[in-house]
């Protein structure tokens, strides 16, 4: 946020800067040319156009530099864009990583916040097996794959990100027991007729969910574990 409203600031001063510089340039061409006594003087006297002749000169290199600096801002603009997605996203999936996920816990850190908050959290329940067998390349293929639907499917429903590892978490808020029934129907529809596609390594899902209506907690956190402990459970059964 610091840095957006530095280059907004930035930027409203460089246009004005730029704005001036022009209306400067503009009022001394037309007193130069305007007034018929100072044109004459102008170019019949020689200190005195090339006095002129360096004053526009350096207002146009003031301009030049100003449009410089557009230049290098869209660049650095570019580069921070760049910099913030290696920062927030996950460098295999492109889904918001861990790193996003803790900054929208922290949105979370009262009852009053959490209500109407549903946690889901979804394992591939082969990632081992693919990997021990089919290599480790096999493994990430699955795992993007999985995560171009969980990102297609999720982004309707509410925010998703990879918890790291074979863990994928989705927050939704509002959320009830019939949306995490609507998500997980979809989700699982979909890995369906991707496992028809792909019968040498389908895509076997684990998940689990708490609401918070159903298990009152004070933070976001506490959320999360009570969810992750439902699904490791389910993982050793």
């Amino acid at each position: 946020m610091r840095e957006q409203k530095f280059v907004k600031q930035f930027r409203t001063a460089k246009i004005v800067h730029l704005g001036l510089l022009t209306g400067l340039e503009v009022i001394f061409l037309l007193s130069v040319f305007a007034d018929k006594w100072l044109r004459l003087r102008v170019f019949s006297d020689r200190a005195v156009f090339t006095l002129c002749a360096i004053t526009w000169l350096v207002l146009i290199l003031a301009q030049c530099f100003l449009l410089y600096d557009f230049y290098k801002l869209r660049a650095f603009v570019q580069e921070s864009h760049l910099l913030n997605q290696t920062a927030y996203l996950d460098r295999l999936t492109g889904i918001p990583n861990r790193y996003s996920l803790d900054e929208l816990f922290r949105t979370y850190t009262t009852p009053e916040s959490l209500e109407e908050t549903g946690c889901l959290l979804f394992s591939i329940a082969n990632l081992k097996t693919v990997n021990e067998v089919l290599g480790h390349k096999a493994g990430d293929s699955m795992i993007r794959d999985f995560c171009n639907i969980f990102e297609e499917i999720g982004d309707t429903f509410g925010f998703i990100g990879r918890n790291g590892g074979n863990e994928f978490v989705a927050v939704i808020t509002p959320c009830s027991l019939q949306i995490v029934q609507d998500f997980r129907t979809t989700l699982e529809n979909r890995i369906s007729l991707y496992n028809k596609e792909h019968t040498a390594a389908p895509i076997l899902l684990r998940s689990a969910y708490t609401l918070y209506a159903e298990e009152p907690v004070q933070t976001f956190t506490e959320l999360l574990v009570l969810t992750y402990n439902k699904l490791y459970q389910i993982s050793q059964s």
